[in-house]
Order: structure tokens, then C-alpha cells, then sequence
């Protein structure tokens, strides 16, 4: 949903009806997941995606015929056969069930509220009850003017930890559930090439990006273009603080000795991912020293290091693909 959630709130601002369409059930080989979102405009500016192909196609002209015939809401299942997916430009076959709901301008409080949540990292989740009679409700758990949601399914849902969407049930009644969780800020501490492939990356990926470094030759917006902030450290003290489960550490600076002082600090915080480069022999030297001051082997054991999937990277692009995608991995929640 956070893909295509400016878009909707542009256009239910502009006083303009919308369809919304989201995979509900999804099975065999789909090529997305349950929560899956696109929009469809007035004009059929299409954003977002449920999958492409033919679905994607089947749900394009149902909203269109929903707009025009001011239809609340609708249901699409198809089933593909993988030689019928290939035929029509899908890489995988499956089953699909996809809800369409028409949008209007009584639905900006919500989603505006829900973009507030969002951006003040407040993990809100969006909560679709399909009814077994009638038109489906949507609701948040921040804002449900309805009073849709009761005070034990709210303790539940707000201590869901996942980042995917899921269908579930509560009172007999089917729901939808959507966290919008933060695509992550990676950290970069140190500026190298590594650093600088792995910033690209990351950000092609939909991380946000904080580039670190004591040297302004290295940490400079000519080599990190995409960087959301650029960090010129008098040193690596205390350069690493504050930090949720949304935050992913890289230590790539250019010595161990700095990357043993900056693991400590990160070692303190709640970071999602803490990663740190350097062969086995380097990684254990590093712990050997930090155990000593009171490190313990639990802790040590959160951090990922050699850092990235063994790909068999060997070039700073090679070990910034590894990287990337160990911590896409995470993001998530395929841990090792």
C-alpha cells in the first residue's frame, strides 16, 4: 500500500473517485503476495501492480467498469495454469483472489491519517474486514471511526511483529491485515568503494541511505548522489546512536580497528541489521577484543559478518550485490 499511497491521497484530495485493488488470496506460484496494491484512476493511469499479465489486465478493465458504473466494490479470481501464464507474459501460474474497492473523497481522512502514522515511524496497519454480507470495510488501527476494531483484536494485531500482509480471521469475519513498514535506512560507516557500489544499490532497492566517513574526499554527494544524508565524521566516535529495527548498520570502514569501535557502538543499539566486512580471521579478532570488554557471544551473534550472501563476490559491485541483498533478506524476515 505505502507504493501507491501519495498517489491516492493526490487524487482523493482532488475530489476524484479511484479504484484500489489488492490481493486478498494467493497461491502455487503467483508473482505477488497477499497485500499486493495498484490504483486505477478515472482516466485509467494505472500505479502500483497485482502481478501483471492478465490479471493485472482482468483488473484494469473491472475498475474501469466499477468507475463507470459506480459499483462499491467487486471480486476477481482467476486461476493460471503455468503454460496459460507463459502465453500471456507471466513468469508463474497460480491461484489469485483480488478485491476492488471504489474510493472517494470521504476516504482522505483515512488515508491521510495513515500516511501521518506512517512517516512519524509510528508501523501503522491498514485492516480490510471482508464481510460476509456487504461491501467491505477498510479501517486502521490509529483511525477507525467506525469502531470497527475492538480492544483485544487491536492488542493483537499491534503486537503483530511481521512486515507482510496477511489474512486472518477475527469473530467470523475474514480481514485483511497491512503493516506499512519503513523500507529501511542503511548506514554506511566508511565511504570506499565498497561503500559506494552498496549505496547505489540500496537505493535502487528502496532503502534510504546515510553515508559516514572522517574523510571528505569520500563522503561527498559527487560519489553518493542517491544518499539521503552525507555525514563528514571529525571521527567514527559515537557516530553510530538511536538506532530501531528499521536501521541497517554497514561497516566498511577502511580498518578493523575502526570497524571494532563502530560494531561496539552499533552493538548498543536496536538496529535490524548489523553487518560488518572483513575475513574470518579479521571478525575474530574483533570479538575477541570486544569480549573481553563485556561483549557477550549472544550479541556477537546477531551481526552479520563476512558480510553479504556467499555469492562469491569479488569486486566492490560484487560485494555491494551481496550486501544489498543479504539485507533486502532481512527486510524481509528470511533471516538466516
Amino acid at each position: 500500500m505505502r507504493h501507491i499511497l501519495n498517489e491516492l491521497i493526490t487524487r482523493l484530495r482532488e475530489k476524484e473517485t479511484v479504484v484500489i485493488a489488492g490481493i486478498i488470496k494467493a497461491g502455487g506460484s503467483v508473482p505477488r503476495t497477499s497485500g499486493a496494491r495498484m490504483l486505477v484512476t478515472e482516466n485509467g493511469e494505472l500505479y502500483g501492480s497485482v502481478g501483471g499479465g492478465v490479471v493485472e489486465g482482468a483488473c484494469h478493465a473491472r475498475a474501469r467498469r466499477m468507475l463507470q458504473e459506480k459499483e462499491p466494490f467487486s471480486f476477481i479470481e482467476q486461476t493460471l495454469q503455468p503454460s496459460a501464464a507463459a502465453d500471456a507474459g507471466m513468469i508463474c501460474g497460480g491461484q489469485v483472489t483480488i478485491l476492488l474497492q471504489r474510493l472517494d473523497a470521504d476516504s482522505l481522512e483515512l488515508f491521510t491519517h495513515l500516511q501521518q502514522d506512517y512517516r512519524q515511524g509510528k508501523r501503522p496497519v491498514l485492516l480490510t474486514f471482508l464481510m460476509k454480507e456487504g461491501a467491505p470495510h477498510i479501517t486502521s488501527l490509529a483511525y477507525d471511526p467506525a469502531g470497527l476494531v475492538d480492544d483485544e483484536l487491536r492488542t493483537i494485531l499491534s503486537a503483530t511483529p511481521g512486515r507482510e500482509p496477511f489474512l486472518t480471521t477475527a469473530a467470523e469475519t475474514r480481514l485483511l491485515v497491512e503493516p506499512l513498514c519503513h523500507p529501511g535506512v542503511v548506514h554506511l560507516v566508511g565511504a570506499g568503494h565498497v561503500a559506494e557500489a552498496t549505496a547505489h544499490l540500496a537505493a535502487y532497492a528502496g532503502f534510504e541511505v546515510v553515508v559516514m566517513d572522517d574523510r571528505e574526499a569520500f563522503a561527498n554527494r559527487e560519489r553518493f548522489p542517491e544518499a539521503t544524508e552525507i555525514k563528514k565524521l571529525p571521527n567514527f566516535d559515537a557516530c553510530i546512536t538511536d538506532l530501531g529495527p528499521d536501521d541497517y548498520v554497514v561497516i566498511v570502514t577502511r580498518g578493523h580497528l575502526y570497524d571494532r569501535d563502530v560494531l561496539a557502538q552499533a552493538l548498543k543499539t536496536e538496529a535490524g541489521y548489523i553487518g560488518m566486512i572483513g575475513s574470518r580471521k579479521k571478525r575474530q579478532a574483533v570479538y575477541d577484543s570486544l569480549m573481553k570488554e563485556g561483549v557477550s557471544r549472544e550479541q556477537l551473534e546477531k551481526v552479520f559478518s563476512p558480510i553479504g550472501l556467499s555469492i562469491g563476490a569479488d569486486t566492490p559491485r560484487e560485494i555491494g550485490f551481496s550486501i544489498v541483498s543479504e539485507m533486502i533478506q532481512v527486510r524481509a524476515g528470511k533471516t538466516r
